[in-house]
């Protein structure tokens, strides 16, 4: 490979990559035997979860490689695996493998197969670099009558995983990308939640001035790419693209330079702490959730944290207000909304066993009881990912309105590029902005990472 793998000193590839493109170039070995899907497809009449009436798979144990046990909804989800099993005679035994070596994880296994788990799940940006090792959905749900018409735009296009029109994931948890912000100092300054860039950056200034609380919690960090979420919010409601159709970076273009210019002006103008130029997602909701921020853009989720009155501040009961991004003036806001998804590895010697745990897992039956779920707070969510779910009354009432405004919002927003390149790229991207909010010229920085993109093969 050429020298952008050493860009500063700093190794690019992400581990869970290097290890699938091993495999792919390599000329030992001929890779993992996929094992065909529907001849292992049980036929039968189903119940009003979708799930096979009178226990075809009574007995059978599948292995699901998933992380992140003591997210709520994953939780939730785990803890009422004993009626899935009640129904199905179906076992399930869970991994839960720490999130910082699950990508590295779920792309060895689905590259180089092996037969040791049966389904799992993972985040839209490796769907490209692991649909080698799961299999597609489509014949599966036309015979079961399976759609994913209840589902939003990123939704969709994240359950293709980059493919032209497949389905290699059904969705599982989603969110929409917000803005938080402390209406007590909100009122008190006579401010509302801002509808523009430029209305909410003079919020900023004002709360400078009149609060002691930092503005914004920012969070500039290369980690994860987690520097790059407002980023590509602002730059898609500018009308500016990353790409254009042929794939040459665009993000250089006047208006990307003015939106990217707008976004480091949180740090230079001091609305963000000068430690955020270091913080990550974790960093920056801690801020707020801790009161010493009044105002933060990040997950939809996170406002099952930042209510729960035995993490968040006593000042944040009863205070934090949710709102969908500004837009630029006269343009469309358009958000970036992420996904997780379930799928049936291909290796798998229990598929039929394993796509009923992932109907069960994504029916919007199951959805809407995890989220209607209240007694434990280790498993309170109000995450949903159906439309019919996210606009259901009685689901809002429970979550304080949470789902109708992450489905607003996910109509106007996207998916990440579904692309092999895109953990690469989003590595150059990060690094870039990171060096911006550090001081770096933004139209040199970004000119230079457009080159070192266009080097990648």
């Amino acid at each position: 490979m050429r020298s952008m793998f050493r860009r500063r000193g700093r190794r690019l590839i992400p581990a869970a990559i290097a290890v699938a493109l091993a495999v792919v170039v390599s000329s030992c070995g001929s890779g993992p035997t996929t094992e065909d899907f529907m001849s292992q497809v049980k036929d039968g009449s189903v119940d009003e979860l979708g799930l096979l009436e009178g226990k075809p798979y009574d007995g059978t144990t599948i292995r699901f490689l998933t992380c992140c046990a003591s997210s709520p909804q994953f939780a939730s989800l785990k803890a009422r695996t004993a009626e899935f099993t009640e129904r199905t005679g179906i076992t399930v035994e869970s991994s839960n493998v720490p999130y910082a070596t699950f990508l590295q994880k779920i792309v060895a296994e689905s590259a180089i197969g092996g037969g040791t788990y049966d389904m799992l799940i993972w985040p839209d940006a490796w769907g490209p670099s692991l649909k080698v090792g799961v299999q597609p959905l489509d014949e599966v749900m036309a015979k079961d009558g399976i759609t994913l018409d209840d589902f939003s735009g990123p939704f969709r296009e994240a359950a293709a995983a980059g493919t032209d029109g497949q389905t290699m994931g059904l969705p599982l948890r989603g969110f929409s990308y917000n803005l938080f912000y402390r209406k007590d100092i909100y009122d008190q300054l006579g401010l509302e939640a801002p509808k523009t860039w430029d209305e909410y950056y003079q919020q900023l200034a004002l709360i400078k001035s009149k609060t002691d609380k930092y503005p914004l919690a920012g969070q500039f960090s290369r980690n994860s790419g987690q520097n790059l979420y407002t980023w590509l919010t602002m730059l898609w409601s500018n009308g500016a693209e990353l790409f254009d159709g042929d794939g040459n970076p665009t993000f250089t273009s006047p208006e990307a330079v003015a939106t990217t210019e707008k976004y480091i002006e949180s740090v230079r103008q001091g609305y963000t702490p000068p430690a955020s130029t270091n913080w990550g997602e974790t960093d920056a909701t801690t801020a707020f959730l801790k009161g010493n921020a009044a105002t933060v853009m990040t997950w939809s989720w996170h406002l099952d944290d930042f209510t729960n009155t035995g993490k968040a501040a006593p000042e944040l009961d009863g205070n934090v207000g949710v709102a969908a991004l500004p837009a630029f003036a006269g343009k469309t806001p358009s958000s970036y909304a992420y996904t997780w998804l379930t799928g049936v590895l291909n290796t798998s010697k229990n598929q039929g066993a394993a796509w009923e745990y992932v109907k069960w897992m994504t029916s919007a039956s199951t959805e809407r009881a995890v989220a209607l779920d209240k007694d434990n707070p280790a498993t309170t969510t109000g995450i949903t990912v159906h439309n019919s779910n996210m606009l259901d009354p009685e689901v809002n009432a429970a979550n304080k309105d949470l789902p109708e405004i992450q489905y607003e919002v996910l109509q106007s927003a996207r998916a990440i590029p579904m692309n092999l390149d895109w953990p690469r790229i989003m590595d150059i991207l990060a690094v870039a902005v990171n060096e911006m909010a550090n001081g770096a010229d933004v139209q040199s920085t970004l000119e230079s990472a457009a080159d070192e993109i266009k080097k990648l093969d």
